[in-house]
């Protein structure tokens, strides 16, 4: 039986019961668009982590064996999109995941859900942030909230650039562009192949795509 006649996205975030986000809503809007969603839980709440209160259950444990039964059966994915991970030990095993069913055709979109509005996510500690820079670099795309960019880009968090984050992209969230780095383009023109540094280390803006810099 052939397992990779339709086209299929690996979603790794949490399921939550309650508040529109995650695995709830991506499952739906990607089955809307006739590509099959296979869903990794990373946890599950019964609602997000905006609220005071909420029930928070670990699946670390568990992926590896879950992963294992999607390479017996050979799964290959056009895409591959992370969110939501609950400990430095999940980036792990979504870092060996990536390195697994990576391929030179599919695209991986990284979220790097760490908080927002300067402040981090009650799940989050400062490890986990260290590991969360680590697995960034294997995104094609990646989609942080301004508090995150700063995270990502070791930025002080500024409340005044938050609201303008998405009003002026150009002037929001900038950081110096170094060899080894990763670019970050507003959305403007991050389709444009053209679009990349000068000669010399440069700002970049909101984070986006991912662009490779050679001096």
């Amino acid at each position: 039986m052939g397992h990779n006649n339709q086209k299929k996205i690996a979603a790794i975030n949490d399921y939550t019961g309650f508040g529109r986000c995650s695995i709830a809503v991506e499952l739906p809007v990607i089955s809307a668009l006739k590509v099959q969603c296979c869903p990794l839980p990373t946890s599950v709440l019964s609602n997000h982590t905006g609220f005071d209160s909420f029930y928070f259950e670990d699946f670390t444990d568990n992926m590896p064996a879950y992963i294992a039964e999607w390479k017996k059966l050979n799964l290959k994915f056009d895409g591959i999109c992370s969110g939501f991970l609950g400990s430095h030990r999940q980036i792990k095993i979504v870092e060996d995941f990536f390195k697994t069913f990576k391929t030179d055709e599919n695209i991986i979109l990284v979220d790097p859900v760490m908080g927002d509005y300067g402040k981090l996510y009650s799940t989050y500690t400062t490890q986990t942030c260290t590991e969360m820079k680590k697995l960034v670099k294997y995104a094609d795309i990646l989609t942080p909230n301004l508090t995150e960019a700063c995270i990502l880009t070791d930025e002080e968090y500024d409340e005044k650039r938050d609201v303008a984050f998405w009003k002026e992209p150009e002037e929001m969230c900038q950081s110096i562009l170094t060899t080894g780095s990763y670019a970050v383009l507003p959305p403007s023109i991050a389709h444009k192949p053209q679009m990349r540094a000068g000669k010399e280390a440069c700002h970049v803006k909101k984070c986006v795509a991912k662009v490779k810099w050679q001096a």
